[in-house]
């Protein structure tokens, strides 16, 4: 590479961005990316992951294609480029057809620097058609753990990335970039991508300015109160719980409690969810409460405090969430609030979720008959599936049939192209005259949505059911899902003007190859999956019972070695205080026995059990021969210890 492009990088990073600086690891990873070497990027939660593909875009003659696996997240960044002067755009889901085409016409002209692409859409036949004209000179794969079993939101799509591209693009430049990644999912990226000789760049995890804590409790929404009110005194917060009914919930009692807070979950619609984003952002309100579907791409510096309400079913999802506080360095607090009952709760619907060899067998089955396949015959094409079919035929619940077929997409025994809209289907009973004086008689807002319905519906829905999508009504409306469906039940039972049908979205499927006699998959394939993610469940409780440093939990889990005690987190607080009392003491005889023991890693329960002590006693010699620098947390296990050679 010659020094010119590394120089306009700097040029461009004052000139678009307007710093003087890079941050740790980020000129290293766009100056690997210049000389075109393939690159994997490894930073925490707010370090800047972005700018190692968005500079190297404003530098390169071409086009920078950024896979990326949310609609929200691409927008919220095609909106900050443009706001820098940076012209991009994405394709994906939510523009129809021809807007798709003409985009990659667009980019194919040289019109944009940045192409926002979600992975499924490089399976079309448009994109197949057009990818070899666009003058693609960087691919960039973001939040790239989806590419592994072993990471915590696993996407089959992400898989073939790479053949996809070189069907069209066999010589670019590539760079992922990930958050979360423990050793085995960086190989398994490395390898995936095909990356020879990568250059991996990582700033490693630690965060100096949090404090990481957990509150164990019985009391969960009294110490929840407690810490936000705390909280807002310095600043603004999140909370993350696990259901929309849970933050609509948590938002009111913390409103009624005076303290300004918004719920944000799926259940609202696009307008709502953008408003309470913009705002809180802003500093109109100092606190939300929302599902996991909040947060990503949003960039709020001073936000101080994160705190889950729920047990996150991984380590990897908690790092991401907690780490949104506190991007300015300033102190920050992560608090997770936790009981011995919220991991049965997580393993129960993790079990829920991923059915067994018994039952995906027989949705197997069912599926194949549903597509009138005979034992040996191929999928002609593409085919809508009912999931209601579905459930009648197997006799599962709607969860199980889901579940399944999630299941059966990350064996590759079939395909989900796109799951079709919702819709919802209407049929008047009463005439067009009686409709009309209903929305004249009734109180505004009923006679606005009735009104609403009426126009959208009116054209075809006298003879008939007439069906419209779910999402473009939704945004017509300007109602939310649930809203919605109270009104039309309104309509239906009580005004009787009405009948309605809301019809799920169905999955659009092919089947990969003839249907067999027995599923394609032994057991060991089926649960496979399952089991690392209740691995990980397990390693979350471990976070949360830890006895330790946390931050030292959180960072050997990501691969980190030689790690030392924060002296922040509240398990480091609990070791500053005296570690052991007068009685505790012990003699240098029973220092070498420790010594003998932790040859081998040993937990604080087996050391209680064989040295005759207290768990107590045993918590708070480990914690102080650990400061010590003479025992340290076992770098295969962290829950438990070995004497340093």
């Amino acid at each position: 590479m010659s020094r010119n492009r590394l120089d306009k990088a700097r040029e461009n990073l004052e000139k678009y961005w307007g710093y003087t600086s890079f941050r740790k690891g980020q000129e290293d990873a766009i100056r690997s990316v210049l000389e075109g070497r393939p690159t994997l990027v490894l930073f925490p939660t707010g370090g800047g992951k972005s700018l190692c593909y968005q500079l190297p875009a404003t530098v390169l003659e071409g086009l920078t294609v950024v896979i990326s696996p949310l609609v929200a997240l691409m927008q919220d960044q095609v909106e900050q480029l443009h706001k820098l002067g940076i012209q991009a755009t994405f394709v994906n889901s939510t523009i129809p057809a021809f807007e798709v085409e003409q985009r990659l016409i667009n980019a194919r002209n040289g019109m944009y620097k940045l192409l926002y692409v979600a992975p499924e859409r490089l399976e079309s036949n448009l994109w197949k058609n057009m990818a070899g004209e666009l003058p693609i000179d960087l691919v960039a794969v973001d939040e790239a753990h989806c590419i592994s079993q072993w990471g915590h939101d696993f996407r089959p799509s992400y898989r073939n990335i790479r053949d996809q591209i070189d069907q069209s693009v066999p010589d670019t430049r590539w760079i992922a970039l990930t958050a979360t990644a423990t050793p085995e999912v960086r190989d398994d990226i490395i390898q995936n991508l095909q990356f020879e000789k990568p250059a991996v760049v990582a700033s490693g995890f630690q965060r100096p300015n949090l404090r990481w804590w957990v509150k164990n409790t019985d009391r969960k929404k009294t110490d929840l109160m407690r810490a936000v009110k705390r909280g807002v005194r310095q600043g603004s917060g999140i909370v993350y719980a696990g259901t929309r009914k849970e933050c609509e919930k948590i938002a009111g009692q913390l409103s009624t409690r005076g303290v300004d807070a918004k719920a944000y979950h799926a259940g609202l619609t696009g307008d709502e969810r953008q408003g309470i984003q913009t705002a809180w952002v802003e500093g109109h309100f100092p606190v939300v409460v929302a599902t996991n579907a909040f947060g990503m791409g949003i960039d709020k510096p001073d936000c101080r405090f994160v705190i889950h309400y729920d047990l996150p079913y991984t380590l990897e999802a908690y790092y991401q969430e907690a780490g949104r506080a506190g991007r300015d360095g300033e102190e920050a607090y992560p608090l997770l609030l936790f009981r011995e009952s919220d991991y049965h709760v997580a393993k129960s619907r993790l079990l829920r979720s991923y059915p067994n060899l018994e039952t995906l067998e027989k949705l197997y089955d069912v599926i194949c008959d549903e597509l009138h396949l005979a034992v040996g015959s191929e999928q002609p094409e593409i085919e809508t599936v009912s999931v209601s079919s579905l459930i009648r035929r197997s006799k599962f619940s709607k969860q199980q049939v889901m579940a399944g077929l999630r299941v059966l997409e990350r064996l590759q025994i079939l395909e989900i192209v796109r799951m079709s809209e919702p819709q919802i289907g209407i049929q008047f009973l009463a005439d067009r005259q009686i409709i009309r004086e209903l929305i004249d008689r009734s109180k505004p807002r009923k006679g606005e949505i009735l009104d609403q319905i009426f126009r959208q519906f009116a054209a075809g829905a006298f003879e008939k059911y007439y069906m419209l999508e779910l999402p473009y009504l939704l945004e017509k409306l300007n109602l939310s899902g649930r809203q919605l469906q109270k009104s039309l039940q309104v309509f239906a039972e009580h005004d009787q003007i009405l009948s309605y049908r809301w019809v799920d979205e169905e999955p659009m499927l092919r089947l990969t190859e003839p249907r067999r006699p027995k599923l394609p998959a032994g057991k060991e394939e089926v649960e496979g999956y399952r089991n690392i993610l209740l691995q990980k469940l397990e390693q979350m409780k471990g976070y949360a019972l830890t006895p330790n440093c946390r931050e030292i939990y959180l960072r050997v889990y990501f691969g980190e070695t030689g790690v030392k005690p924060c002296g922040r987190c509240d398990r480091c607080e609990e070791a500053n205080k005296p570690l052991v009392r007068d009685e505790d003491h012990i003699s240098d005889e029973e220092i070498q026995t420790i010594r003998e023991l932790l040859r081998s890693p040993s937990s604080p329960k087996e050391l209680s059990d064989r040295l005759g002590w207290s768990r107590e006693k045993t918590k708070g010699i480990l914690r102080r021969l650990t400061l010590e620098e003479r025992v340290r947390i076992s770098p295969d296990d962290p829950d438990r210890f070995e004497w340093r050679n």
